[in-house]
């Protein structure tokens, strides 16, 4: 009979260490997840910001008013980022009334790159080398309101600290081919876009 007794206050021992260990697990797990969304919320907070689109220059692959995050932590430019740039930076704020507007654009070089664009053929080279955009929303010709730097036409050597980027909705866009933009200072980049938050069936990486 004792030894009946002994056992079954083993048991709810075990069930009690079983249970206790259970919920300190789950708390520890809890506390995980909580520091790990505090943690973001923090970075975010300091480092990033939501950027809302504002135009037809990246159509196809952003639209108009879509919600980016963007964030400059450690980043330097890559082939193909988008990037948002402080217009007021820019010739173009002055001219056509984008101040405080931030301009957002995809990198196609970096300082050093030589960029030629056939305007007839609707092809960007880089280096030499063809460019595979599959990105753009048509070929890339001279939007008859653009105004266009003639050193753009034939050849551009990209200058140090500065990018040259392109809309990719090249014949509604405004970008390194004019010379109200022209090559941007590196320092005037906010930051890389990441992710999409809005419209919400689109969220995503970019």
């Amino acid at each position: 009979m004792d030894k009946d007794l002994i056992q079954e206050n083993s048991e709810k021992s075990d069930n009690g260490d079983r249970k206790n260990r259970f919920f300190a697990e789950m708390f520890d797990w809890i506390s995980s997840i909580f520091s790990a969304i505090l943690c973001f919320v923090i970075i975010f907070w300091l480092f990033a910001k939501i950027i809302t689109v504002d135009g037809q220059s990246m159509v196809p692959t952003l639209q108009d008013q879509d919600r980016l995050i963007v964030s400059d932590l450690f980043y330097q430019p890559q082939y193909g980022d988008i990037v948002v740039v402080y217009a007021d930076k820019l010739h173009a704020a002055n001219q056509d009334n984008t101040h405080g507007k931030p301009i957002i654009k995809r990198v196609i070089g970096l300082e050093g790159d030589t960029i030629r664009i056939d305007f007839y053929n609707g092809i960007v080279y880089r280096n030499g080398e063809a460019l595979e955009e599959d990105y753009t929303n048509s070929l890339t010709n001279i939007p008859e309101d653009m105004v266009v730097n003639e050193n753009y036409v034939g050849e551009v050597t990209v200058e140090p600290g500065k990018i040259f980027v392109l809309g990719d909705n090249r014949n509604n866009s405004t970008d390194s081919r004019s010379n109200k933009v022209g090559q941007v200072d590196k320092r005037y980049i906010m930051g890389k876009a990441y992710v999409r938050v809005w419209p919400f069936n689109q969220f995503g990486l970019m």
